[in-house]
């Protein structure tokens, strides 16, 4: 039976540089994440994670990257803001039977949260 690509089969990835030499790739339907020296080396990092957790999830008959929730909003616009780049100008694949995209982000997504967890009664130590 030939599977074709279906919305659970496709994926976008933003990239983006974290430091200098540090790029991030992550996807916004399933915030997956992999890092590498190139876009290209992260890009290829991610396309085998998704390929692994994949075959994992039809193994176990679970509907693929179910583990992962979506990316927060900050990617998403990451992406759209992004510049578009085929796969095969990364020298990549996509797994067989996926639909990627991928953009690459003028700046790092910003996701709004604070670097440490807070308990409720820390609270008012924000406020100092």
């Amino acid at each position: 039976m030939k599977r074709r690509v279906t919305a659970e089969h496709r994926l976008r990835l933003v990239v983006y540089q974290d430091v200098p030499g540090l790029w991030v790739g992550r996807g916004i339907e399933h915030d997956l994440t992999a890092e590498g020296r190139s876009i290209g080396e992260t890009v290829r990092a991610v396309l085998r994670m998704v390929q692994a957790h994949a075959a994992y999830d039809e193994r176990h008959d679970r509907p693929p990257l179910s583990a992962f929730r979506p990316a927060p909003q900050s990617c998403w616009n990451a992406f759209k803001g992004g510049t578009p780049i085929p796969l095969a100008q990364l020298g990549a694949l996509p797994p067989v039977h996926w639909d990627i995209a991928v953009s690459i982000a003028r700046h790092r997504p910003s996701e709004g949260r604070l670097p440490w967890p807070i308990q409720s009664g820390d609270a008012h130590s924000l406020q100092r």
